[in-house]
């Protein structure tokens, strides 16, 4: 596992407020992910990756679309749904109660919201891919896995 030190603040960027940091995500994805079980209910993970896709644009581009993506979830989700960052490059949403229908529905949403940010002039891409409870996996590990294995589309 990387060693985050340094690299990463412990606490959401400022103006972040519903971004939480990758062990308070993880720890509410596993009461998430246990409720769901007990009750048979659906969970659904939208995984964000930003990805390089050219040497062009500065460090700062990195960051700026970090925020950006950070804004625009927090428009575009519901109050309940939850953020969190779990790895340098990406952001993930919790949908609770979601099927692999309503995750499809979300992820078009914001795919159509994102046609109009310009990523590619900073020399990023953004990949958005979903993972669901319990098609895609029947714990909490299952899930975590495949999100941090998730690449491109």
């Amino acid at each position: 596992m990387e060693n985050w030190e340094g690299k990463y603040p412990k606490e959401p960027v400022p103006g972040t407020g519903r971004i939480l940091n990758r062990d308070l995500f993880l720890f509410l994805l596993d009461l998430e992910v246990k409720r769901s079980r007990r009750y048979q209910n659906f969970l659904c993970l939208m995984v964000l990756k930003i990805k390089k896709s050219s040497q062009e644009g500065d460090g700062e581009g990195l960051k700026a679309c970090y925020q950006t993506l950070s804004d625009l979830l927090k428009e575009e989700i519901r109050e309940t749904d939850i953020i969190g960052s779990i790895a340098l490059d990406k952001l993930v949403v919790l949908l609770l109660y979601a099927d692999l229908g309503v995750g499809a529905r979300v992820k078009s949403r914001f795919e159509d919201a994102l046609k109009y940010y310009d990523f590619k002039s900073k020399g990023l891409e953004i990949m958005i891919d979903q993972v669901c409870f319990p098609v895609n996996g029947t714990d909490t590990m299952d899930l975590i896995k495949k999100t941090l294995a998730q690449g491109p589309s």
